[in-house]
């Protein structure tokens, strides 16, 4: 989990793709969630294209608040990406 400059909290995850399918992210997130009831909102980034990734975070609750453009890390280019809401 990070923190925005505003103290806003983001959750990430990142998988290998050895690990896809497997229900990894699925469980990582639910414990992690688990221990960390208290803190709310809770905000994730998903690339627009990642349906994998974000059914999982509508799974656990988190609900699409808004789409934008962002530097994906990962892919080393800019994105349009998916900014989800856990309430």
């Amino acid at each position: 989990m990070s923190y925005w400059e505003d103290d806003r909290c983001e959750v990430t995850y990142w998988l290998g793709k050895e690990f896809w399918g497997h229900g990894l992210a699925n469980r990582s997130l639910a414990d992690f969630l688990a221990h960390v009831q208290k803190i709310r909102p809770i905000y994730a980034r998903v690339a627009k294209d990642n349906m994998a990734s974000r059914r999982i975070l509508e799974k656990n609750g988190f609900a699409l608040i808004s789409a934008s453009k962002g530097f994906a890390n990962a892919r080393g280019e800019e994105i349009e990406e998916l900014l989800l809401e856990l309430r």
